[in-house]
């Protein structure tokens, strides 16, 4: 495994960042991926599941390091606004996570354990699908989102 205070410790996807998304939805019970990163080998996802925000973080496919934060708020069809925060302790360990849709938060908790650096050869930042391995299983092919990314801000803390 990685070493934590290694050359990867600087990783922008493996400590604290937030994200800015606007997208537009085709329909009432869109399902997709926002954005993600890496594969369920480590990685994250921001998607919709059928309308509803779901953020998914993989540390490895062992079930007890996959954690998983779902909204039960059901997005409309047409334009959102979704902010996730991740403010994390340093890879390898916890991080506290929030989802928020038009400054209301829907969905919160700890991601006890986080990655060092995202897994998978040759993976990369999607946005509006999850190519190669993907970090999760979703609703639609390869996480295809119904709907349109308009536009992700992603930063690094």
């Amino acid at each position: 495994p990685a070493d934590p205070d290694g050359p990867f410790a600087k990783n922008p996807f493996a400590g604290s960042l937030t994200i800015d998304a606007d997208i537009e939805l085709d329909k009432d019970n869109a399902s997709g991926v926002i954005v993600a990163v890496g594969s369920h080998f480590g990685g994250w996802s921001l998607y919709l599941d059928e309308g509803r925000p779901v953020f998914v973080y993989a540390c490895s496919t062992k079930p007890a390091e996959i954690f998983k934060f779902s909204s039960d708020l059901q997005l409309p069809k047409g334009a959102a606004k979704l902010h996730l925060s991740i403010d994390s302790q340093g890879p390898g360990k916890s991080a506290q996570l929030q989802l928020s849709h038009e400054n209301t938060i829907v969905a919160s908790g700890i991601i006890p354990k986080t990655f060092v650096v995202p897994a998978g050869t040759g993976e990369m930042l999607d946005a509006g699908r999850d190519t190669g391995v993907t970090v999760t299983t979703y609703p639609t092919p390869n996480g295809r989102i119904e709907g349109d990314v308009r536009h992700v801000l992603l930063t690094v803390k």
